[in-house]
């Protein structure tokens, strides 16, 4: 009877540890990244129109979440130009709920008071490798763990220089070590890592190749538009973020199986679209099917046969996927409109256009 009680308590406790052992992580989780700012409050003219504002990126979000969404939200660094405007900037931030801004080289070369602001500020200040030259202690936070639909994400700020004015007081580690060292110590209490990296897009190369534990990558110090590229065979996805707050970067992760790796199918997303517009336009809506359409011409058939062979292996690949990026550029043009509560916080400091 004894044997019998002691082996119900080892099975009922075995039971209860493996059903309140938490499963891995499944569905869906958003990133989007600004970087380049440079104090730009206002949208930006265009060739046919305006592009940007603090405002209209307000309004985006909040529509946004409206649907359900919470995206992660970071800025990969040079947020700060001009010294009597970095307060409103924060405040601006605070409101429209940034998760994260890594500190580049111009923020601190920009701003006197940088801890005051990082007082002032309801999210993280970040950069791992950005010490103090007396102590070696480092100025900001190295990382965050932000956690969005059971996932947690960890953003590690990395930079790459340093302004010369910027020398007396603060000096550089090492970005590339500092974050090895880092991803090593995240992914154990974390999913998926994030690198915002602050230096030139060839700097940005160099460290992505050598980050390989990195899931993403967003580089600030690059002011090239973005656009969607074929991911490398290994290590994080690197991606651009333009300037002056025009556009929003946005990254669109589902999740199936937590042990496989992510495949970023933007462009296979692209081809696909490519090709079907391109059947569409050679079956020019024609009653019968296209192969009956171009029955006689030989040329014709073997072009359309080659057209729809490699849909099929486009479509079998992305079918094939099992955790899935898909990256994207939204402009803020003018037809979103300015939120109203960014309106007053720029209007209560009379900023106006430089």
């Amino acid at each position: 009877m004894k044997y019998r009680i002691l082996w119900f308590l080892f099975l009922s406790g075995t039971i209860f540890y493996t059903c309140g052992k938490p499963s891995p992580p499944t569905g869906e989780f958003l990133l989007i990244t600004t970087g380049n700012v440079q104090g730009a409050f206002f949208p930006i003219k265009a060739r046919l129109d305006s592009l940007g504002g603090l405002a209209r990126r307000a309004t985006f979000l909040k529509d946004l979440r409206t649907t359900g969404a919470e995206p992660i939200l970071l800025d990969a660094g040079n947020l700060f130009i001009a010294q009597n405007k970095s307060v409103e900037l924060i405040k601006c931030y605070n409101e429209i709920g940034y998760d994260a801004l890594n500190i580049g080289a111009e923020d601190l070369g920009n701003t006197t008071n940088i801890k005051n602001l990082e007082q002032l500020a309801e999210f993280p200040f970040l950069s791992a490798n950005i010490v103090y030259k007396q102590s070696g202690k480092t100025v900001f936070s190295p990382f965050a763990t932000i956690e969005r639909g059971g996932f947690k994400v960890a953003v590690i700020g990395l930079t790459k220089n340093l302004l010369e004015n910027n020398s007396d007081e603060y000096e550089l580690k090492d970005p590339i070590q500092t974050g090895k060292n880092l991803l090593d110590k995240v992914a154990s209490y974390s999913d998926y890592q994030v690198i915002l990296f602050n230096g030139s897009f060839d700097d940005a190369v160099i460290a992505r190749n050598e980050l390989l534990e990195a899931d993403f990558m967003f580089i600030s110090g690059h002011r090239g538009a973005p656009r969607k590229t074929r991911p490398p065979e290994e290590g994080p996805s690197l991606y651009k973020v333009g300037e002056l707050g025009r556009a929003l970067v946005t990254i669109k992760t589902h999740v199936a199986h937590i042990d496989s790796s992510l495949k970023d199918i933007s462009m296979l997303i692209e081809r696909e679209k490519f090709i079907k517009e391109t059947l569409h336009l050679l079956h020019r809506g024609a009653a019968v099917d296209i192969e009956e359409m171009y029955a006689g011409n030989y040329i014709m058939t073997q072009r359309i046969n080659r057209i729809k062979t490699e849909l099929q292996l486009v479509q079998t690949e992305l079918a094939s996927a099992t955790n899935t990026v898909e990256f994207d550029y939204i402009l803020l043009s003018s037809n979103i409109a300015n939120d109203e509560d960014i309106k007053r916080i720029i209007n209560e400091y009379g900023i106006t256009v430089n």
